[in-house]
């Protein structure tokens, strides 16, 4: 675990590791409407989308920066936002869990960057629709820097400063801590709270799985 580790030390490894000998690359950034129209206009409030009020809870661990598990967050949490956080029924929070040695990645330090100013949710599944894109010259700070201008209304210059501030990548770390105190094994998981208790459910749940999580602890009887 690099947990000991300072954040600004863990931080500058993985830049100098990220950005490789090839220099930043451009990118055409794709899935935008598609974006839009999943996010657009639920109340968000950093790592967490839909109602602060909802007695249902859907907590996502996963790891975007990885290929499966971009793939996984489009076709299975995307439609959780749609039936339950658009429509008020449960909040979703995202907690980055790095399935890399690194326990912080530079697209999750992107995605909390843009949560300060209410736009991780769509900042992380712009990203993960892109993934392939950044590929040839790796995941590098001009690409993440592309997503964030592909983001609606999210300030640039905020964004910015958010990614370099340290205190930023600390949200990563935090929530790779928070996986480690549950034991979560390296794959995507879901624990979802609400007032019939809570289920933890590993190993890429699928969405009948979560569902029926969901109905359970739905019920207080």
């Amino acid at each position: 675990m690099l947990l000991a580790l300072g954040v600004v030390g863990v931080v500058g490894a993985i830049v100098s590791i990220s950005v490789g000998e090839g220099g930043p690359q451009s990118a055409t950034i794709g899935g935008v409407n598609d974006v839009q129209r999943i996010f657009g206009g639920i109340e968000q409030d950093g790592d967490s989308i839909g109602p602060a009020e909802s007695e249902i809870t859907i907590t996502v661990f996963n790891d975007v920066q990885c290929g499966v598990c971009a793939d996984y967050e489009i076709e299975t949490i995307d439609p959780l936002v749609e039936e339950y956080a658009r429509p008020g029924d449960a909040r979703l929070e995202f907690r980055h869990f790095s399935l890399a040695p690194n326990d912080t990645t530079l697209a999750a330090i992107g995605s909390e960057a843009a949560g300060l100013q209410e736009r991780q949710w769509q900042y992380l599944d712009t990203f993960v629709r892109n993934i392939d894109a950044a590929r040839a010259g790796e995941i590098d700070e001009d690409f993440l820097r592309q997503v964030a201008e592909a983001v609606p209304l999210l300030e640039i210059a905020e964004w910015d400063e958010a990614f370099a501030d340290p205190e930023t990548a600390e949200l990563v770390v935090q929530d790779a801590m928070l996986a480690a105190e549950l034991g979560l094994p390296a794959e995507p998981a879901v624990v979802v709270n609400g007032p019939g208790g809570e289920r933890t459910l590993i190993e890429s749940p699928s969405l009948d799985e979560i569902e029926a999580a969901i109905a359970q602890v739905s019920d207080s009887g």
